[in-house]
Parts: structure tokens; sequence; C-alpha cells
């Protein structure tokens, strides 16, 4: 499992409220969103969200998890974008 594709997924589920909406979102198909976060929750031994027909709710592990997740993602993020900044020369 590609664990950094497995947290988007998971954020993006929750932010979007159902697979298929983060699955147009990142590209890719619905059950392999889906299959991430199942791999996910078996890595950490918890469900992080119920699932219904209707619609994704977080559990209270899953609540915990999203907003340091979130944080991590948004690090993850502003270390590229710092990294290309220095690559083209507009920071020391």
């Amino acid at each position: 499992m590609d664990k950094l594709s497995a947290l988007s997924s998971f954020v993006n589920a929750v932010r979007l409220g159902s697979f298929s909406a983060a699955a147009t979102h990142l590209g890719v198909s619905q059950p392999a969103v889906s299959q991430q976060v199942r791999s996910l929750e078996d890595t950490l031994g918890t469900r992080l969200i119920n699932r219904t027909t209707r619609r994704l709710s977080l559990t209270e592990a899953g609540e915990a998890y999203v907003g340091r997740v979130r944080a991590i993602l948004a690090e993850v993020d502003a270390a590229g974008e710092q990294a290309q900044r220095v690559a083209a020369g507009t920071e020391g």
C-alpha cells in the first residue's frame, strides 16, 4: 500500500462525502479509493469510516485521525512547494 495515496483517499472521501466523489477528484476508480481506505483501516487495526449506501460518517477513531492526516498532507504539499521554489532559485 502506498500510504500517502491511502491517506489522500481517506481525506478526500471524508471531505467530499463519498468514495465515488473522491475517486473522481483523484482521477482513480471508486474501488481503488475504497481499497486504499480499507487497507489503511487494516493497517491501523480499526475502522475509520462507517459506510452506508447513502453516506459516509467518521468513527471516533476516524475523527481523531483525520485532523492529523490533513496536517500531514498539508506539510507534504508545503515541502514540495518549497523544494520547487529552491530549485527555481526563488528561495535560498
